[in-house]
């Protein structure tokens, strides 16, 4: 399974964990908008929007790879797998309460392609998962000077000129 040079896994398995993330993710929605349909008591629309929706929000804020807040991977991982493991019960539920017996392999399917990204994942360490690894470089400190080095210094040179000044 050749491996390029700036890779750790091999595209084969990084593409294979993209499409199994896919399909969680747009099962986990289809679990809700089920769920919505079997316990919310609203009409089937607004019902789905309700929970959906929100799923949605928290989902871009908090688990999605360009996620606005950054969290370690590891939890990040453990957190989408626990929702994960929610969502394929929650489709269980809602299918057992709306539907017949034999549409119950959805929520069988989801469960194991669950287990088939936490194995990805656990297998290569991690790398399969798209996630910024770089350290944050820490800002260097303004060295602080005496207060009567820093005004004598400002006696003797005037302030650069700012703006318009600058550009005559």
């Amino acid at each position: 399974m050749g491996k390029s040079n700036t890779q750790k896994v091999s595209p084969i398995l990084s593409s294979l964990y993209a499409a199994v993330a896919f399909l969680l993710e747009v099962g986990l929605l289809f679990a809700a908008a089920l769920a919505a349909i079997a316990y919310v008591p609203w009409p089937t629309i607004p019902a789905i929007l309700v929970v959906v929706v929100p799923l949605l929000a928290l989902w871009a804020v908090f688990f999605s790879p360009k996620a606005v807040v950054k969290l370690r991977l590891r939890t990040r991982l453990t957190l989408i797998h626990l929702i994960y493991l929610v969502g394929s019960y929650v489709l269980w539920l809602s299918i057992d309460r709306s539907f017949t017996e034999q549409s119950q392999i959805w929520a069988i399917a989801m469960l194991v392609l669950t287990g088939v990204s936490a194995i990805l994942i656990l297998a290569t360490g991690g790398y399969v998962v798209p996630h910024d690894r770089t350290k944050p470089q820490p800002s260097p400190r303004p060295q602080p000077q005496p207060v009567g080095a820093r005004t004598a210094q400002s006696a003797q040179s005037p302030a650069p000129a700012r703006g318009r000044r600058a550009a005559r």
